[in-house]
């Protein structure tokens, strides 16, 4: 949690150091604004036309800078999700829990109060090498620089928590094939991990002037992000088994005082970004901004904390919207 805390500590700072800068270039010293309000035919002024109207001889739309917040829909690459499939390969597994006398009978309880009849049980090794995420949600939020007419550049940070679920069951020797009273094997258990994801973007953006209100643009870029297994659990008829703390002390004895671990079980990584998007004007300083990215990166990145996991690049995908406020909100005309 020291890793996440410092990376989330130099956002705010590259973020606040970002809206100062693209002030000051706004506003250089000495630089005198005109704030007299232009009216047009209809009444109404316009600060996406290309007129140095809007203050005086510094148009927004020239420079300045932007601010974001967003959120979307995000899917993860299944390069990095069979570390959660339980098999034995794996730093976190079901041996673990089954090979641990203390962990083995509570399971086996658990199993003899929903199934009276069973004198053992066996746990079906049907290991799923394609395990695969779930859809995850996409929370962002950034800074847009405006340097120049089409050019700009953005800091962005961006959560995701990504799921990754499987499904075991056991096997009773001596049951009865097809009898539903006396079934031979159990309901399906589930096996589920949640795995966060915190990434910060810096990145160079081109946009087109196609049309005052209706603008596309792209942008490519460098990514640092920081993979933090949240929870990792096996769910045996509704009785949850944490697996990370099994992992942490797979020697557990009832009763005897715990060694302390400090695995975090997180990692750092790197990866490149490429952005779509049309920016839409639905007010003077207000857009809504529906956007595409590509992302290739590297995750967890520590093999101390992150044995085994797999760190290979890989691509993910996330669809989503920004609410974009302009700086002419904090400028307005008296």
């Amino acid at each position: 949690m020291k890793k996440l805390n410092v990376l989330i500590y130099c956002f705010l700072a590259l973020f606040l150091s970002f809206v100062m800068f693209a002030q000051a270039q706004k506003y250089p010293k000495g630089k005198k604004v005109k704030t007299e309000k232009v009216a047009k035919e209809d009444g109404y002024y316009d600060p996406y036309d290309d007129e140095e109207e809007y203050l005086g001889d510094i148009s927004w739309k020239q420079n300045g800078f932007e601010l974001f917040i967003g959120g979307g829909i995000y899917f993860a690459s299944k390069k990095t999700a069979n570390y959660y499939n339980g098999a034995p390969e794996n730093c976190i597994n079901m041996d673990l829990l089954f090979k641990n006398k203390y962990y083995r009978e509570d399971v086996f309880l658990i199993m003899r109060t929903q199934y009276p009849y069973i004198d053992t049980m066996l746990l079906v090794e049907n290991y799923n090498r394609a395990s695969k995420y779930s859809i995850a949600m996409d929370i962002s939020l950034g800074a847009r620089y405006r340097f120049q007419k089409n050019w700009f550049f953005d800091l962005s940070y961006s959560f995701r928590r990504a799921s990754c679920e499987n499904r075991f069951e056991f096997y009773f020797p001596g049951g009865v094939p097809g009898n539903k009273e006396n079934p031979d094997h159990s309901n399906l258990e589930t096996l589920i991990a949640k795995e966060d994801r915190h990434y910060i973007d810096f990145s160079l953006g081109y946009i087109f002037q196609v049309y005052p209100v209706a603008k596309p643009f792209v942008s490519i870029g460098a990514q640092f992000n920081y993979v933090n297994i949240k929870s990792f659990l096996f769910i045996v008829e509704g009785n949850p088994f944490d697996l990370l703390s099994i992992a942490k002390y797979p020697d557990y004895i009832p009763g005897y005082q715990d060694m302390p671990s400090y695995r975090v079980w997180a990692g750092a990584g790197y990866g490149f970004s490429f952005t779509a998007g049309l920016k839409l004007a639905v007010a003077p300083t207000v857009s809504l901004d529906p956007v595409f990215q590509v992302s290739v990166g590297s995750f967890g990145n520590n093999k101390k904390d992150l044995p085994g996991f797999n760190t290979n690049l890989c691509f993910n995908y996330m669809v989503g919207v920004r609410v974009v406020i302009n700086d002419a909100l904090f400028f307005k005309k008296q």
